[in-house]
């Protein structure tokens, strides 16, 4: 068999690099120098082919690029698809002043290519045609490869010397007929495949409960040296304890310091909790086995829930649909009715013998609340007035910060998290305050997304009242939102996020003095979002899945304040996953090296006070209500840890405190 050879897709005769949003781009030697304009959300340079290109037959996408500039460029690269969505070989990377970098990408997609006439798999993110347009090409025959900064406020300037492809990638397709159909066993797995780890039978189920416990008893304790009741560095520097988790700058880096006074890294995990509820209507065919729901030993998994929250998905407005979760159902066939009790101990137990120190959010309260593990606690304005021309939110609108009883209603939700002994709990680090508000369309885009959802609001809404208001201040009686400048656009958002940032932090203040604010999970941002973010928040968090923690940041300035990531995870489809999750990796030796990359990068990083995976249990195969069904858990549908995530934490534990 000839094996598919690497392949330069620049410079190559055929390709024609053209600037992008504004760029400039010139040809020098063998280099594509990209001129950077400001404040343009991404400007950069795409590499376009005289014909479609199939990257889904290669395993990496590589590219030679380097920052001519003198301050650090935070980049994106990925390939085009014509007529789709879709984009292929995706990595968000960042470039040192001056730095020379080879950025290698997995041609990886996160899903199977689905071969079929008809709907393909509705409710599951991967596969539904109708409310995934993505989920309709998959083979990766793209255009062009673009690569570009985000937003810079001031002129910047990189050079690309060289794109190609190597590697030779099997075929993955997926063939959505009748035959396929069951295609869930008993324990909620995938059917049709095999992957080390997989469970056959009851008993082969209960031999590996019984051989973690084994294993957790042999080794049950931190595998960070001189580990604290908490998971702070107890060897380590003595200073001062509050009591309570709080940050300080200590030999050059901002840290948590723990309720002891040792300084503490949080490594943590997002959902440590049962989390395996898989809608059912609509679907039943996908299943080989289902109990009956008055069944004396299954009947309580069955459960009814409404989809509220992602607004484009298969089970929004369906109103009520039957679910089963499979992860507690395996929970009775090992522990029996007792399942809970030993469920919640175990997780503890996990937590503290692989070297994770936190609970990251939405973490079950019966599993906080034991005070075992530091963990974040959560609030959501779900109470608050709404910006309702706010259509780019994913899972729910932007507050009005204008409103008269904004404040008053946020308070309301303050006595709404998670567990109320959050509040003076000292193995609480803090609060997060909602989850990825639309602030911009981009990782760091520019201003205007929030003040176009304030003019396609109805007249009364108070955000645009008080913002017609202001130009008419600005610019006399006849002015209206036609009248606004780029500088009337940018001060009234800058306005919003200094009202929605300041008066969380006093509501933080007065419902849990001393508590933590740990921001809103950014996912997109403007730079006016981000210092306001760092005047009133303790720790400023972002949702950053890239190949290593990337952190928004104003250029008009160092910000030197606590940083956290809320969410990050990779996932690959060689252990029993139909969807890789948001950074797709070939396969679990290369999630694996990416992972631990990530993290080591982040301890390296001197604002960085901890990362949390995105999350503790593989999703169910066939998705929540919302429609994610990714495979990036610690553990699968069966609580059968994946042993290489494990010993990586335990790895990456030992490394925390090094410094």
């Amino acid at each position: 068999m000839t094996l598919l050879a690497a392949q330069t897709l620049f410079p190559a005769a055929d390709t024609k690099p053209e600037p992008f949003d504004g760029a400039h781009v010139r040809v020098e030697e063998v280099a594509a120098v990209v001129d950077v304009a400001p404040n343009h959300k991404f400007c950069g340079v795409n590499f376009v082919f005289p014909k479609p290109f199939a990257l889904n037959r290669y395993q990496d996408l590589g590219m030679e690029v380097s920052n001519r500039t003198d301050r650090t460029l935070d980049m994106i690269l990925h390939g085009i698809a014509k007529g789709t969505p879709s984009r292929f070989a995706k990595a968000k990377f960042c470039l040192g002043p001056k730095q020379s970098k080879v950025v290698m990408v997995p041609c990886c997609c996160k899903s199977y290519t689905m071969i079929t006439d008809g709907d393909g798999l509705p409710g599951m993110m991967g596969y539904d045609r109708k409310y995934r347009p993505d989920s309709i090409d998959r083979t990766g025959n793209i255009i062009s490869v673009i690569v570009f900064c985000t937003l810079q406020e001031s002129p910047a300037q990189f050079d690309v010397k060289r794109v190609w492809v190597e590697g030779e990638q099997s075929d993955k397709s997926l063939k959505i007929d009748d035959a396929f159909f069951p295609f869930v066993d008993e324990f909620g797995q995938y059917a049709h495949a095999e992957w080390p780890g997989k469970v056959h039978s009851i008993d082969e189920l209960k031999a590996a409960a019984k051989a973690e416990e084994a294993a957790l008893a042999a080794h049950p304790e931190s595998p960070i040296p001189g580990a604290d009741r908490f998971g702070g560095w107890g060897e380590g520097p003595q200073l001062k304890a509050t009591g309570k988790f709080r940050t300080e700058k200590w030999n050059g880096r901002w840290w948590l310091v723990d309720p002891d006074g040792h300084i503490f890294f949080s490594l943590g995990c997002n959902y440590v909790r049962l989390q395996g509820k898989t809608p059912i209507t609509a679907r039943e065919r996908f299943f080989s086995w289902l109990p009956d729901k008055k069944d004396p030993i299954f009947g309580d998994c069955w459960y009814m829930g409404r989809h509220q929250w992602l607004n484009k998905c298969f089970y929004r407005d369906k109103g009520d649909v039957s679910q089963f979760d499979f992860a507690q159902a395996n929970q009775k066939r090992i522990y029996g009715a007792d399942w809970k009790a030993k469920f919640i101990d175990r997780q503890h137990r996990r937590m503290r013998a692989w070297g994770f120190t936190s609970m990251g959010n939405w973490s079950a309260p019966e599993v906080m609340e034991v005070s075992r593990t530091p963990y974040v606690d959560n609030f959501n304005l779900d109470g608050v007035r709404k910006i309702e021309g706010d259509k780019k939110g994913a899972w729910r609108k932007f507050p009005d910060v204008f409103a008269a009883d904004f404040a008053e209603n946020v308070l309301k939700c303050a006595y709404k998290t998670r567990i109320a002994k959050s509040r003076t709990d000292p193995w609480c680090i803090g609060w997060f305050v909602e989850n990825e508000l639309h602030w911009a369309t981009g990782n760091m885009g520019g201003n205007g997304d929030i003040v176009k959802a304030v003019i396609d609001s109805p007249k009364e809404q108070p955000a645009r009242i008080e913002y017609l208001r202001r130009l008419k201040i600005a610019h006399g009686e006849d002015a209206d939102f036609k009248s606004a400048t780029a500088e009337d656009i940018r001060a009234f958002e800058a306005e919003i996020a200094e009202r929605y940032f300041s008066t969380v932090k006093r509501v933080v203040e007065t419902v849990a003095p001393g508590r933590l604010y740990l921001g809103c999970r950014f996912c997109n941002s403007y730079p006016d979002a981000i210092r306001a973010a760092t005047r009133h928040c303790d720790v400023v968090s972002y949702n950053s899945y890239a190949e290593l923690p990337s952190t928004p940041r104003p250029l008009d300035g160092v910000i030197d304040k606590p940083t956290i990531i809320g969410e990050f995870h990779f996932g690959s489809l060689d252990r029993g996953s139909l969807h890789t999750g948001l950074v797709p990796c070939r396969d679990m030796k290369d999630r694996i090296e990416k992972y631990k990359a990530y993290v080591r990068h982040a301890i390296k990083d001197e604002n960085l006070v901890g990362v949390h995976w995105f999350y503790w249990h593989d999703m169910p195969l066939t998705g929540w209500m919302d429609g994610e069904d990714y495979g990036n858990g610690v553990m699968d549908v069966t609580d059968n840890p994946h042993p290489e995530m494990i010993e990586a934490t335990r790895e990456l534990a030992r490394e925390f405190y090094r410094q």
